[in-house]
């Protein structure tokens, strides 16, 4: 009887356990907003990302559902750095109204 509920115990503890941290590096992404060109990208929750954004035109680049954004210009791209803490389906844009990319978050 002791034994099983100290096995028990043991399979309830390990089902309970911090997820180990992702193997994946960084997920790296270059985008232009002059030429733009959706695409889906997928991520790990927990994983680092790094987006860089240029344009010709100023624009401000904003990663729905993460509060992180940044202004390119000619000549100075926008880098926003963030960690993919939440999972789902995230739009990258270059606002107003130019979907860049789709960050699915797993």
């Amino acid at each position: 009887m002791i034994r099983g509920l100290l096995a028990l115990l043991l399979v309830v503890a390990g089902c309970s356990a911090a997820p180990a941290e992702s193997p994946r590096g960084p997920l790296v992404l270059s985008l232009s907003a002059d030429s733009p060109s959706p695409q889906r990208v997928e991520a790990v929750k927990g994983q680092a990302v790094e987006i860089t954004v240029t344009s010709r035109a100023s624009v401000e680049v904003h990663v729905h559902g993460f509060d992180v954004k940044g202004v390119a210009e000619e000549g100075k791209p926008a880098v926003v750095k963030f960690v993919a803490d939440r999972t789902g389906t995230f739009d990258v844009e270059a606002h107003p109204d130019t979907l860049l990319a789709q960050l699915v978050v797993r």
